[in-house]
């Protein structure tokens, strides 16, 4: 890993203040570009480095095992069993050591290429790999345009850990509905089961564009009836950012709470959506506080 590489990742800035997001681009042994936000990511480390703790109890092939990072013992994950694209002749050199719903884990690559800044609004859902991907991004890498396929950690994550939705529903004592800026699908089945048995009306939109066109066109009495927006931070055309501003700064908008949910773990996340005006911040999908965040700040 280059020096000018780790100095990018070290000051990973507010790129969102200009619609970029910064994408750290890596690649497999299937020499595809692939890529993640830097937001999420703490450090790239030399995979040789690092000694891996198999556990014989482990089920899903999907989690390779152990390593220790600093004073965390931290699960390391196969990217390409992931994608099926693993063979016995891959060959790692680093790992991405990132921070996904306030959980660290390592994930093997074959090599960091470079950090871009890539305009939000150039961002495309992709027509492949649907389930594993959240969008695609061109990027210049050696002078040659290229395709970057943003992967879907939410769903890696599902897919590794499962997880448990189990969650006590109550009357949050309002009419009033719910709307959600969400683009993972699998985020969105998530929240979905979250919220089956939930007496809230909701609606989920699959990017901040699609909700804030939506605000447009209603009037003063449906406006009155939305008590709270949820959005992620990270979607194509509008982001989670770009929706807080444009709640925040127009007056028909602006007594909707607004709660980002993401899972960029992060208190500088944190403290960037509160001075946008966020009024609460959920650890992406996070089942156990996802109601009672929404009883919190809904309005009645």
């Amino acid at each position: 890993m280059s020096s000018e590489t780790m100095s990018k990742l070290e000051s990973a800035s507010k790129s969102h203040l200009h619609n970029i997001m910064q994408i750290a681009v890596f690649q497999l042994n299937d020499m595809n570009f692939y890529g993640i936000n830097i937001s999420k990511i703490r450090s790239i480390e030399d995979f040789k480095k690092y000694e891996l703790i198999k556990n014989n109890t482990v089920q899903n092939p999907l989690l390779e095992g152990y390593i220790r990072y600093q004073n965390d013992v931290v699960p390391a994950i196969s990217l390409e069993k992931w994608l099926d694209i693993y063979t016995p002749e891959s060959v790692f050199l680093e790992y991405l050591i990132c921070d996904y719903n306030k959980e660290r884990l390592a994930l093997s690559i074959h090599s960091i290429r470079n950090i871009f800044n890539v305009p939000i609004e150039s961002l495309q859902k992709p027509d492949r790999m649907a389930d594993t991907l959240t969008y695609e991004a061109i990027v210049e890498i050696d002078g040659e345009k290229c395709i970057v396929l943003v992967l879907d950690v939410e769903k890696l994550l599902f897919d590794v850990f499962g997880a448990n939705y189990t969650i006590p529903v109550t009357n949050l004592g309002t009419a009033r509905r719910l709307l959600i800026a969400e683009d993972s699908r699998t985020a969105q089945a998530i929240i979905r089961d979250i919220m089956k048995n939930s007496p809230i009306e909701y609606e989920i939109f699959n990017d901040g564009e699609e909700l804030m066109e939506h605000l447009e066109k209603l009037d003063s009495a449906a406006i009155d009836g939305i008590g709270l927006i949820i959005t992620d931070l990270e979607m194509p055309r509008k982001d989670g950012y770009q929706v807080l501003k444009f709640v925040k700064e127009n007056n028909r908008y602006i007594d909707i709470p607004v709660v980002v949910n993401t899972s960029m773990s992060d208190e500088g996340v944190d403290e960037k959506t509160k001075l946008l005006g966020s009024a609460g911040f959920i650890a992406k999908t996070d089942p156990q506080t996802f109601l009672s965040v929404i009883a919190q700040f809904i309005r009645r």
